[in-house]
């Protein structure tokens, strides 16, 4: 096991903080993108947190992607819903999460061990690893 509750317990500042921005972009996103239930007219490219995003819609969230490289999945229906892998694509791909993604050398699985461990499963918007 790669990442131990005492790496999670010392992680856990950066990785709510991780978690708190993934949803402040994921909830800018949903707010820009337009409802997929009332318009059949999804755009390839909206703007959110002052630049552009390409999204790839894949039902029920969206991919989201900056010119910089930084990814976002925006659920649709919950924008506060973190995925374990996206989010570790997010702390990959945005930069400043270096501590987080460090401590994820076996990637998907380092990240699910530690929503186990720091996400509180009765948190709305909470998805510990699947």
């Amino acid at each position: 096991m790669t990442v131990t509750r005492e790496t999670a317990e010392r992680l856990r500042p950066d990785f709510e903080r991780l978690v708190a921005e993934f949803r402040v972009v994921a909830r800018a996103l949903v707010e820009a993108l337009p409802d997929p239930d009332a318009d059949d007219d999804i755009p390839d490219e909206v703007e959110a947190v002052g630049r552009a995003w390409w999204i790839h819609w894949h039902d029920p969230h969206y991919c989201c992607e900056d010119d910089g490289g930084v990814v976002v999945e925006a659920h649709i229906y919950n924008p506060d819903l973190v995925d374990p892998w996206f989010l570790l694509q997010y702390a990959k791909t945005a930069g400043g999460h270096e501590t987080v993604v460090a401590a994820c050398p076996e990637g998907f699985g380092d990240m699910a061990r530690l929503f186990d461990l720091l996400l509180d499963p009765a948190e709305p918007g909470s998805a510990p690893g699947a």
